[in-house]
């Protein structure tokens, strides 16, 4: 075969992004905090911007934190069982450990006095104790490495290297800061965290100190007989010593009140009035952008070239942000007039009456791509009168219905939750008699696709919920 270089022509099509574009495609999936953000930027770098209307400003909106907008989203049900491990701890991560906040009001939190940080915290105890210089150092390193769990993740042995220190002096050291308030501090996981809370707490239960250094995985799998066989003790007291594990706190540094809490605002505010829905962007409170006159009638000037051309881009740039923006706000109405379509049953009548949507339905309805829609409903939240809802939460997959129609999968979700609350402790609901009770509810439903659900929920199998219940009693 005859290899060489050739010319040749191809026609292809591809889509050339400009600047502009890409930067309208981020705003629209900016929240309206970041959009604040992002305007505020744009005013200090931008000069031929100007704010409109900046005497007075609009009353700032409702702040709410994220552990209440969880909350409000799963409209204050009650957890599937009283003692379920795994709503309580897993070696996998957190599930929230956040505390409700109860500022609602903006200028009150940027105007309260910035609480101490929980590194100042630590360093504030090490003063306190007698420490050689060395060692202070050392602590001073070590605390600024505690990630936001409370945890040291990086190995010890190439801190010691780095630091040039010897690795036994800074594991002494370590163990100083391990006992230091929050307790636990600076552990290297989970399970190290509550060995050193249970031994400084419960320094005369031994076992307590075997089960979580030897069986906490098999404690989260709530696998008693395999734990009780191996430490020679009854079930009985293994849920004991389960409850003295629940007092302790897996991640350490959640637990210090100067922690920063996220909040989020209600971007859109749904309200009914008669018969129907008025929709209320909650964007009133941004600032109201104008391009000054001043450069503008400069532009109309000669001026050097360099000069010019800067002017002009920043001109361009103002004239961008002032269109997206109105765009964004323009989308974001129509996305949500077109999911109150869909879902008005459920604005009517709550969580009960979801249905199946999709992104690909909205974007069909409004002549836009899919990716719009996504972008637009991403970091999103909508104020209805059920609560606080992420826009995304209205897009769900769906489950046949006797009547060929389909059920959100949202509403099969509150159907179990409900099932297993209601049911005899004694005599748990198994994945079988959940799915006929669906099917007497006009519902098709696999008995895996339960157990999917199920687990989504994090809720326990029936031989476990029944084999908690049974120790309970």
């Amino acid at each position: 075969m005859k290899l060489g270089a050739s010319l040749s022509q191809r026609q292809t099509q591809k889509l050339v992004m400009t600047q502009d574009l890409r930067q309208s495609i981020e705003l629209l999936s900016l929240s309206t905090l970041e959009l604040s953000d992002k305007i505020q930027n744009e005013l200090l770098e931008n000069p031929l911007l100007d704010e409109v209307g900046v005497d007075e400003k609009t009353k700032m909106p409702e702040l709410f934190s994220i552990d209440e907008v969880k909350r409000l989203e799963k409209l204050n049900h009650e957890k599937s069982t009283d003692v379920n491990w795994q709503d309580t701890y897993s070696l996998e991560g957190p599930r929230s450990y956040d505390t409700e906040a109860s500022d609602r009001n903006q200028k009150y939190i940027e105007s309260s006095t910035r609480g101490e940080t929980l590194e100042e915290h630590l360093l504030s105890q090490l003063r306190m104790i007698k420490l050689t210089k060395l060692e202070f150092e050392i602590g001073e390193v070590l605390i600024s490495m505690i990630d936001d769990k409370g945890f040291i993740t990086d190995d010890l042995g190439l801190v010691s290297k780095e630091m040039g220190y010897p690795e036994t002096k800074v594991r002494r050291v370590l163990q100083v800061i391990n006992e230091l308030d929050p307790i636990g501090i600076g552990a290297r996981d989970m399970q190290e965290t509550l060995l050193i809370q249970g031994k400084i707490l419960f320094p005369d239960s031994i076992l307590l100190h075997q089960l979580i250094g030897e069986f906490l995985s098999d404690l989260e799998k709530v696998d008693y007989k395999k734990i009780a066989k191996n430490l020679k003790i009854t079930e009985e007291e293994i849920l004991s010593l389960a409850r003295l594990i629940k007092k302790l706190e897996p991640y350490p540094a959640t637990t210090y009140q100067g922690r920063k809490i996220d909040y989020v605002v209600a971007d859109v505010v749904v309200k009914e009035v008669g018969n129907e829905f008025n929709i209320f962007i909650n964007d009133e409170w941004l600032p109201k952008l104008s391009i000054q006159e001043e450069y503008r009638e400069l532009l109309n000037h000669k001026l050097p070239p360099k000069e010019k051309e800067y002017f002009q881009t920043k001109f361009s740039s103002a004239q961008w942000l002032i269109r997206s923006i109105q765009q964004r706000r323009q989308t974001l109405q129509r996305v949500v007039s077109c999911i109150i379509d869909f879902q008005v049953d459920f604005f009517r009548g709550g969580i009960g009456f979801i249905k199946p949507l999709t992104l690909k339905e909205v974007a069909e309805k409004l002549n836009l791509h899919e990716s719009t829609i996504s972008r637009i409903t991403t970091n999103k939240y909508i104020q209805t009168n059920w609560g606080i809802f992420e826009l995304k939460w209205f897009f769900s997959s769906g489950v046949k219905s006797a009547e060929g129609g389909k059920e959100s999968s949202k509403k099969i979700h509150e159907i179990i939750r409900n099932l297993v609350k209601d049911e005899d402790e004694n005599n748990p609901l198994s994945d079988q008699d959940i799915v006929e009770l669906m099917e007497k509810k006009g519902i098709e439903i696999a008995r895996r696709t339960v157990a999917k659900y199920r687990k989504v929920l994090r809720i326990l199998p029936s031989n476990e919920r029944k084999r908690i219940s049974s120790l309970k009693g």
